[in-house]
């Protein structure tokens, strides 16, 4: 049986906010809850959620942002740390929060690896700094968050079955439903490429009812930027649309404000931002894509991301209709009940066990 578990600090020196470090974070700390001794090792990190202080995390310095030229340093620095870690604490296994080929060259106990998604490989971007070739072939046992993740790491990298298991994300309790919405619909997180924002943005400009019933609210660490403004301009909506920021107790109030989650991606492995929505109150019109409807089904309504009209007469539909929406809601508290952060750290444990 697993006793010692550690996360190593990769994802926390990456990316400031997002699910793939929620996702760790939540299983550090419900594993926790089994009695496991697990921690997380991100001795210097720039990642919110290492913001409040906890005996479960080791995490000397919180930076707001990597100084220029000292990206490889510190995660060299950070390598060392976690492989004396392991020497003097011999944990029983160690799981991988990203894609650290330096660390896993060096270890000497099992690891575990979660695929997200197979994005780079699908899109063709060089991925040498995360390259998973090396990690794949050597990890133990390899956790994919969707079924759609899984078929495309068999596809790309050859991997067997029996190596992969499927376990999905996860949340926590329902938050409290605010029935008296806003006039705002609500886009989350990054912005940029497969994210498909300038379609959604476009699918909002050609609709009069939606320009003159609803705001459109971007949630996001990033700030709008020269091209974003002028492109808002053009369509004559740079008063319809405004930003917000925050940490995750923001944003569910956001959530559970929100008329509408849109959520545009051409491309995810889980899509974490539509079962948060749900899971506070918020209807929610999301990609066609394959991993989401595998994922959310009934609970939500689907869109062609490539056709702006659809995306519109989507939205539309929902916005609407008080009956459609009463009905997304009472879906999406149905299916965030079934996904929870707990069931996700038990499947976990459970292929943490198998290797031991």
């Amino acid at each position: 049986m697993v006793k010692k578990v550690i996360f190593d600090h990769t994802i926390f020196l990456h990316q400031k906010t997002g699910g793939v470090s929620n996702y760790i974070y939540e299983l550090n700390k419900n594993l926790n809850k089994y009695k496991i001794d697990s921690k997380i090792l991100a001795p210097i990190s720039i990642n919110n959620r290492l913001l409040t202080k906890n005996k479960n995390v080791i995490n000397f310095i919180k930076l707001k942002s990597i100084p220029f030229f000292c990206t490889t340093i510190f995660y060299f620095v950070n390598d060392i740390i976690t492989l004396l870690y392991i020497y003097f604490n011999k944990p029983n296994l160690i799981h991988l929060s990203y894609y650290n080929n330096f660390l896993a060259k060096f270890l000497k106990i099992p690891y575990i690896l979660t695929v997200y998604d197979l994005i780079h490989e699908k899109l063709k971007i060089d991925q040498k700094r995360f390259n998973k070739t090396r990690l794949i072939q050597n990890a133990q046992k390899i956790i994919c968050i969707s079924n759609k993740t899984k078929k495309d790491l068999i596809k790309f990298y050859g991997v067997k079955k029996n190596k992969i298991r499927v376990i999905y994300l996860g949340t926590d309790k329902i938050y409290k439903n605010n029935k008296k919405k806003k006039n705002f619909i609500l886009f989350v997180g990054s912005r940029l490429g497969y994210k498909n924002f300038n379609k959604f943005i476009y699918a909002f400009s050609k609709s009069k009812f939606l320009k003159t019933n609803y705001k459109v609210c971007c949630f996001s660490q990033n700030q709008f930027s020269i091209n974003e403004k002028k492109l808002f301009k053009s369509l004559n909506i740079q008063k319809s649309v405004f930003s917000l920021s925050g940490d995750d107790k923001e944003l569910n109030k956001i959530y559970s404000k929100a008329s509408l989650l849109v959520y545009p991606t051409l491309y995810e492995g889980f899509g974490l931002p539509p079962l948060e929505a749900m899971r506070s109150g918020c209807p929610v019109v999301s990609s066609n894509i394959n991993p989401l409807k595998e994922i959310y089904g009934n609970s939500s309504i689907f869109f062609n991301p490539s056709k702006v009209l659809d995306i519109k007469k989507k939205i539309e539909k929902v916005l609407k209709s008080k009956s459609l929406q009463k009905k997304l809601i009472k879906k999406g508290f149905e299916k965030s009940n079934k996904l929870l952060w707990s069931k996700c750290t038990n499947e976990t444990l459970k292929v943490y066990n198998s290797i031991i």
